[in-house]
């Protein structure tokens, strides 16, 4: 039974460099400053040996940081494929043993938590049991502050209020699964306009025909799949969309694509490290995933690099459903891209005109992620 967190607890949370999902963490940190607790996130550096902690320079820069920084409770977050962030989070533990870093063996670390995908939740509680708390990412907030120890009188009243919103919100969704309410959903046929389900669609000509015959909101879903072998990957994905688009219950679906399909697009990635999504990395790839999910309208990620390039590319083989773009980030700032600021903004500006001259929409991708990153209300609202 791990203690109670107090104020003198200082989390350290982690991940390995290559896995390039930062939310789940800034919202932990964020969720802990909220209470008046301290939360250190690791840089690039203890990224970086979090990756590899087999090697001795690597633990040994990962305990001087958490001896350092007084760290009591250390987070780790592998988003990417279960078996390997299992894997990582083992051979991390197996070290943190051996330099006597947990506090059953007198170390500074009380505590230890895994996030990840579920089914690598599932492999971390088996083989490590209550030695860590696993975190499937689908936590409300009461629920993170209840995995990592914090009790209700740690917390402020305005939060202990959005709790106790999020708690009554989750019961009402599972008294319609319980009473099976959701079967009773029927397909929406949005068959009718000029266009539907051809290279000619339009987003807007959808919502339009919509509004005009008094249809339902758009659905939409964000899909990717990572697998470590590219092509089953891919594979994979084309099923998962002719499936949905079978179903008839979704009208958009957005490819949730992978690191490299989005930095290094049509170059040979050979041993290069990639984030989770699904790995397309040729047009002939994408043209297959719209054919795959006809009749719905198709969208993905802007790309990091050469975005004006790929976003001509996603309207030849997508007629993307619209554009999203967000200036500042995915670039040198957040290590998420190759170009500066300056550069980034010169990239997106040249895109932007060429999205209003294909009468596409655009998405300002901007103020959530300055969001994401800890910026307060007046930033969000200043950059929308």
């Amino acid at each position: 039974m791990r203690p109670e967190v107090t104020r003198q607890d200082i989390f350290g949370l982690v991940r390995p460099v290559l896995d390039a999902h930062t939310l789940g963490i800034s919202s932990v940190e964020q969720i802990l400053r909220d209470c008046g607790l301290r939360a250190v996130v690791a840089d690039a550096a203890i990224c970086e040996a979090v990756g590899e902690p087999s090697k001795p320079e690597s633990i040994a820069r990962l305990e001087r940081w958490i001896r350092e920084r007084r760290i009591t409770r250390l987070g780790f977050s592998y988003r990417l494929d279960p078996r390997q962030g299992a894997e990582a989070f083992g051979k991390l533990l197996y070290q943190l043993h051996s330099r006597k870093l947990l506090a059953e063996q007198e170390g500074p670390l009380a505590a230890l938590y895994f996030a990840g995908l579920p089914e690598a939740c599932r492999i971390v509680k088996r083989e490590h049991g209550d030695l860590v708390e696993v975190f499937l990412g689908d936590e409300t907030p009461g629920e993170t502050l209840d995995k990592l120890g914090v009790a209700p009188s740690l917390r402020p009243r305005e939060m202990t209020e959005e709790i106790a919103y999020d708690d009554a919100r989750l019961a009402f969704a599972r008294d319609l699964l319980r009473r099976e309410k959701h079967h009773a959903v029927k397909r929406v046929n949005r068959a009718g306009y000029e266009g539907f389900g051809t290279r000619k669609d339009l987003l807007v000509a959808r919502v339009r025909h919509g509004l005009k015959n008094d249809l339902p909101p758009l659905m939409r879903a964000h899909v990717g799949p990572y697998l470590p072998d590219r092509i089953k990957a891919v594979h994979l994905f084309l099923d998962w969309a002719r499936q949905l688009a079978q179903a008839g219950f979704l009208d958009i679906l957005s490819i949730g694509t992978s690191q490299l399909s989005q930095s290094n697009f049509g170059e040979d990635w050979g041993d290069k490290p990639n984030g989770g999504g699904v790995p397309l990395n040729s047009p002939e790839e994408f043209r297959a995933v719209w054919d795959a999910a006809r009749p719905m309208l198709v969208r993905t990620y802007a790309g990091t690099k050469n975005v004006p390039q790929l976003a001509r590319m996603y309207e030849e083989t997508l007629n993307i459903a619209w554009h999203a773009l967000s200036f500042w980030w995915f670039s040198q700032m957040d290590g998420r891209g190759p170009y500066s600021v300056r550069e980034n903004l010169e990239q997106h500006t040249q895109t932007l005109r060429f999205v209003a001259e294909s009468g596409k929409p655009f998405e300002p991708n901007i103020p959530h992620h300055f969001a994401f990153r800890g910026a307060d209300d007046v930033t969000y609202v200043v950059s929308a």
